[in-house]
């Protein structure tokens, strides 16, 4: 297991700055986990006092609103990061959450003061921190942006839109998807009903501006027919 957390830190851009022997001190820091599908990784009444790396599978996060009624703000894929971004320990008012959206999801964790160590070690990594909190923001900021402005059919486009952008695997202008949301995430995620994206979904497939195969593969023949 070492080997992989190694071979993980080194591969990632946010400790790229770091030597063989810096990266090794950094492993005993961590802590593994490997979570199934559907597994709550942190729960809505648990402080936040940890911040992740996801090395394998997706994740979501999202805000339980009420009972049985959740917002989803981010979908998660390999390399991203999530959990205590300030680096301050979260009494989690926002009632926030983390769940496995696939089987065998890898996590690696920092206790923040750890992490803060890590940042105070090396200026470059505090840089390459700042940028993936900022893209991050940027992404949640357009988020909330559609939710005021764009009706929910845009909505849901956009949404495709997003995760052709990065989770596709490209030829041209087609976009081949994981797919590990169902309708109801994706609802969630636009704050829309269950059945309306279904029905959204139905007239995009019947519109051919989308294909399932199967239940897990998403492919979008053409992005830019997408919005028309």
């Amino acid at each position: 297991m070492v080997t992989i957390i190694h071979a993980y830190l080194k591969n990632h851009s946010l400790f790229s700055v770091f030597n063989d022997f810096e990266i090794k001190e950094i492993c005993e820091l961590i802590n593994y986990k490997t979570v199934k599908k559907d597994e709550i990784i942190y729960s809505h009444k648990q402080v936040i006092d940890r911040i992740y790396f996801l090395n394998h599978g997706r994740i979501k996060i999202a805000n339980c609103i009420e009972k049985n009624v959740e917002v989803v703000s981010e979908i998660l894929k390999e390399g991203d990061i999530f959990g205590e971004l300030t680096l301050k320990a979260s009494p989690n008012i926002q009632c926030e959450f983390a769940q496995a959206l696939s089987d065998d999801a890898m996590i690696f964790s920092f206790g923040l003061k750890d992490f803060e160590n890590i940042l105070k070690k090396n200026p470059g990594i505090v840089i390459n921190y700042s940028q993936m909190v900022a893209e991050k923001l940027k992404i949640i900021n357009g988020k909330y942006c559609d939710l005021v402005f764009k009706d929910v059919r845009s909505r849901v486009l956009n949404f495709f839109m997003l995760h052709a952008q990065y989770e596709g695997k490209w030829t041209g202008n087609k976009a081949e998807i994981d797919m590990f949301c169902t309708h109801q995430d994706i609802a969630n995620f636009t704050a829309s009903r269950r059945q309306t994206v279904s029905t959204i979904i139905r007239d995009l497939v019947n519109e051919k501006k989308i294909i399932y195969k199967g239940r897990s593969k998403l492919i979008i023949p053409d992005i830019k027919k997408l919005h028309a």
